[in-house]
């Protein structure tokens, strides 16, 4: 089911009346533009290099950030938006769906109802679907669902049982058109938030809210007021400065400024600390490294690492502390390793020169083989009659065998020193040799041995050691053939420079050093990694300083701006009870706000009645939402525990702001109701109700009140066309006593236009129209009050003269006195047009 009502149709967006207001201080949201000036008004008042480097910092990233915001689509700039339909679906009270279509030109729009008829939950609808959110404009911590401190009053977004919770708002200005629509799952949270914007070339896009200043703007200047939030809300100190800070109106600008320094702030100090915690744990390896070290060789020194308090050139401090040169540990070559292969090379040399001097035959040289030929066929079980050298039938050849193997047995000390001197070269060739190879190859830093020596001597130490593992260490040719190359390369000049500069490149304090390097190498990652973010972090620091100073600077000036234009509603709405608010200041924990009392004295807020605190908390949010980037105002129930002289003070300061905008009341207060519609040259007047067991609301048009009390009086007559003989009242006198308090209304809207239009008191002209006890006296008196132009007719003359005799007996009507009926439709006409006459006052 749906429920529509339409205030108007006629779109008058260009009205605007200038005002006193308006020459006050404009608490617009902060540019980058507007920081950049006071920027600079720091920076040029800077006197240290120190200080001026921060500021210049500061001024330099809001230059970036301005300029990457230029171009950026923001609804929250430009010309105000105008309210111009709201609709809810199963939100709050509203089972139904309900849509409300406002009139977005200046004036006031009233929706009047009981408590419980849905006003709260179409004003809630409105906020909901602007912030995308259903909390308070400003952030509010939120109880856990098992504290004891868990709000006891809070309220639930989503309607019992409801299909879809929907709220939306369409705004509009100029030919453009920004759609809101939020969704509210069943928890009363918001699954999602949409912003739909309509540029006036017809093209449609949309918006995500969180990349522009919108939230800021609400937040800064907060379109829909309902005192039982704010009072639910501000409790303490620290609330009231939180609300009042948020209406200072910092922005978008300020806050992206602010996060931007946070930001590069948390990574500097980030970065310094993994560098702070690298140097730590590498002071700790390294001390590790020396305690080692220093055990195996206490003659060896190879100085303290210097550590200083930041590291500016990692280069130049390795360099320093010769911790230039890293790479994987290599083996230790000295002096001996040379001398052992030397020795290795001599012996296997003159084993090989012994058995060359002993007497030359092929039975000699072959002695080992014969050997160990011989050693194999005595494993042999049956070794047969054939000799496998000549194929022929010697029954005997093992024993002819044996005994040229034993002819040879002074020959044996020969091979076995050979065999032991070969077996000794192999391993020196896979130690020393190797390791010589191993350290040049393996150098980080160039070397003088060339690759090719070293590939030489490994090709022939390679060939070498296969063949002395095929055949095993024994002086064969093939052998003796390797060794005499490998010892042509071994014993050159170019080997021992080889074999020196080797262990130059592993000497032990150089070793030592490298070992140190490896300690450090997770530092050194590290500070290449953040030294460039952590080198500004003393930067950032006062940079972040400075943006304090920056922020009490504004906070100060705003706050100076806010009393000025707090002020001036206090007084407006307060006056009469002589209330002034005198100063506001904010410190990051507190509010401190000065209130004088009548007699000039400091008055504590405590001491406020509910009706004065509730106008002081009003009186902010009116004073600073001229500066914002809406064009309406939506207000719920203002008026709490206000007495009739505050009624009509807010009346006056609504209808004031309702002269450059739409002014959106929800009230079940009748004085407020009356009294807007009396200072309202432009209103529209709704009633509300809720259907106790659907939950559908419904509206409708109520007009002015005169108006349907006549038409009140036509139904009765329409329908009672008989006296009744029963009752205190008859028709006849019930429908007389509608017509004269229909006038009377009248009557006073005229008294009140008047007198502002003429700039007179209201409340002192009211005063007189009230001192009279019955109509006639009333008529006299406002025809005395009501001035008008030279050679004008007078509206209340004009009406008296109309209504004649009527006067007289529809207020004797009122007290009961039984008189004659007559022609009920004349005297209904009349006071129709009596009435239509005073409105045009």
């Amino acid at each position: 089911m749906s429920t529509e009502f339409v205030a108007s149709t006629d779109l008058k967006l260009d009205t605007v009346v200038p005002s006193a207001s308006q020459k006050l201080p404009n608490l617009r949201l902060l540019s980058f533009s507007d920081l950049a000036t006071d920027i600079d008004k720091f920076l040029s008042a800077a006197r240290l290099s120190e200080k001026k480097a921060a500021w210049l910092k500061l001024r330099d990233l809001t230059a970036e950030l301005k300029s990457k915001s230029e171009g950026r689509w923001d609804p929250a700039a430009g010309e105000p938006w105008h309210l111009t339909s709201v609709t809810v679906v199963g939100y709050q009270g509203a089972t139904n769906q309900v849509i409300m279509k406002v009139d977005p030109s200046p004036g006031v729009t009233i929706i009047h109802g009981p408590n419980g008829s849905g006003k709260s939950t179409i004003a809630d609808g409105i906020r909901t679907a602007l912030a995308g959110s259903t909390k308070w404009w400003t952030s509010v911590e939120q109880k856990s669902s098992r504290s004891k401190l868990e709000p006891l009053w809070e309220k639930l977004h989503a309607a019992i049982d409801a299909e879809k919770t929907m709220a939306e708002v369409v705004l509009s200005r100029r030919g453009e058109r920004l759609a809101l629509s939020c969704l509210i799952d069943s928890d009363g949270e918001v699954a999602s938030h949409d912003a739909e914007w309509t540029l006036p070339s017809g093209e449609v896009m949309s918006v995500d809210l969180r990349e522009t200043a919108w939230n800021h703007a609400l937040a800064g200047h907060p379109p829909v007021f309902a005192y039982a939030d704010i009072e639910r809300r501000v409790q303490q100190s620290k609330d009231l400065r939180e609300y009042i800070e948020n209406l200072l109106a910092f922005g978008g600008c300020f806050v992206v400024l602010n996060d931007r320094v946070a930001d590069l702030s948390e990574k500097s100090a980030s970065a310094k600390k993994c560098i702070d915690d690298a140097v730590k744990e590498a002071k700790s390896r390294i001390a590790q490294v020396d305690e080692v070290n220093g055990k195996l060789d206490p003659a060896v020194s190879v100085g303290v690492v210097n550590w200083p308090t930041w590291i500016s050139d990692i280069d130049a401090w390795l360099e320093e502390n010769q911790l230039s040169d890293s790479g994987g540990f290599l083996p230790q070559v000295t002096d001996k390793h040379a001398e052992i292969l030397t020795a290795a090379l001599a012996r296997t040399g003159d084993a090989f020169l012994s058995i060359d001097a002993s007497p030359d035959s092929v039975k000699r040289k072959l002695a080992n083989s014969l050997r160990g030929f011989h050693e194999h066929v005595m494993d042999l079980e049956s070794p047969g009659t054939e000799c496998p050298v000549c194929e022929s039938e010697q029954a005997d050849w093992p024993l002819r065998l044996r005994k040229s193997v034993s002819e040879l047995a002074d020959l044996e000390p020969l091979h076995l020193e050979a065999e032991s001197s070969l077996i000794e070269l192999k391993r020196s060739i896979e130690t020393e040799m190797q390791q010589v190879i191993s350290v040049l190859r393996s150098s980080t830093v160039p070397v003088v041995t060339s690759q090719e020596l070293l590939d030489r001597v490994q090709s022939r130490a390679d060939g070498l050691c296969q063949v002395l593992e095929r055949y095993g260490c024994q002086p064969t040719s093939v052998a003796r053939n390797f060794f005499t190359e490998l010892r042509s390369l071994l014993e050159t000049r170019d080997w021992w420079r080889a074999c020196v500069e080797a262990t130059s490149l592993s000497a032990f304090d150089k070793q030592w050093r490298l070992k140190r390097r490896a300690a450090i190498e997770d530092f050194v990652s590290a500070w290449r990694e953040n030294a460039e973010v952590a080198g500004e972090y003393q930067l950032w620091k006062a940079v972040s300083v400075c943006l304090k100073d920056l922020t009490g600077h504004l906070r100060d000036k705003r706050a100076q701006d806010f009393t000025a234009l707090a002020g001036g509603r206090v007084k407006a709405l307060l006056d009469d009870a002589g209330i002034v608010l005198e100063d506001v200041r904010l410190t990051t924990q507190r509010a401190e706000v000065r209130v004088q009392n009548p007699a000039g004295q400091p008055l504590s807020l405590a001491m406020l009645s509910a009706g004065q605190r509730n106008a002081f908390l009003l009186a902010p949010l009116l004073a600073t939402i001229e500066s914002g980037p809406f064009g309406f105002l939506v207000l719920d129930d203002p008026v709490h525990a206000f007495d009739e002289i505050r009624v009509d003070r807010l009346a006056a300061v609504l209808a004031e702001i309702a002269s450059r905008r739409r002014v959106i009341v929800f009230t079940h207060d009748e004085r407020l109701k009356a009294h807007l519609m009396a200072r309202s040259l432009n209103y529209n007047s709704w009633a509300i109700s809720r259907d106790l067991e659907t939950g559908v609301i419904s509206l409708e048009s109520t007009d002015e009140l005169w108006r349907m009390l006549i038409d009140d009086a036509e139904y009765i007559r329409a329908l009672a066309p008989k006296v009744s003989v029963n009752g205190y009242l008859n028709e006849t006198q019930i429908i007389r006593g509608l017509l004269r308090q229909a006038v009377d209304i009248a009557l006073h809207q005229a008294v009140v236009r008047n007198a502002l239009s003429s700039g007179r008191d209201v409340v002192e002209n009211l005063a007189s129209l009230d001192s009279c006890q019955n109509t006639l006296a009333r008529f006299d008196k406002a025809e005395e009050v009501i001035i008008v132009p030279d050679g004008s007719k007078h509206p209340v003359r004009e009406a008296k003269v109309r209504c004649g005799v009527y006067l007289k007996t529809w207020n004797n009507a009122v007290h009961g006195t039984p008189i004659e009926k007559k022609d009920l439709k004349s005297e209904i006409d009349v006071a129709r047009k009596a009435c239509m006459d005073l409105a045009g006052s």
